[in-house]
């Protein structure tokens, strides 16, 4: 079931999923650094964000995003490693493009690290284009019109 983000029960797992499934594809994370605890729960209560999880039992998986004017930014996806290529980030991408169509978004952006090709390969499959490479990120930033 996909459900809102429950801050007191979601964002320790949600921290583990950032820690375990992104920080090893971001070059911006030397060996030995990490993403604290406050630094997500800041980006998470600054987006709306959802969770993969069976009723309100602890996700395993989530999305975060935000509205920037005409343009849905996805923020994070992550899904635990047990619980992939079951359809879950599909869901989970559906429920963020679903939201930006009814706030009237033109489009969906998000940035993969160029380090991670099955995450290039995931958004290429549900119509999204690489627009471009920003260096100094180590990121391909890529895009998708939606309609109504």
């Amino acid at each position: 079931m996909i459900r809102k983000r429950l801050p007191t029960s979601d964002d320790a797992m949600i921290h583990r999923m950032v820690i375990e499934q992104l920080v090893p594809y971001s070059r911006l994370y030397e060996a030995g650094q990490s993403v604290t605890f406050s630094e997500i729960r800041s980006r998470l209560n600054r987006n709306k964000t959802y969770v993969a999880a069976r009723g309100f039992r602890k996700p395993y998986g989530f999305i975060t995003f935000v509205r920037k004017s005409s343009v849905l930014f996805v923020d994070m996806l992550a899904i635990d490693e047990r619980e992939q290529g079951k359809g879950l980030g599909h869901e989970l991408m559906k429920t963020a493009e679903d939201y930006g169509r009814k706030e009237r978004c033109k489009s969906v952006e998000l940035f993969v690290d160029d380090s991670n090709p099955r995450a290039i390969h995931f958004y290429t499959k549900r119509g999204y284009a690489v627009e471009t490479y920003i260096p100094e990120l180590y990121c391909y930033k890529m895009s998708k019109r939606i309609t109504r």
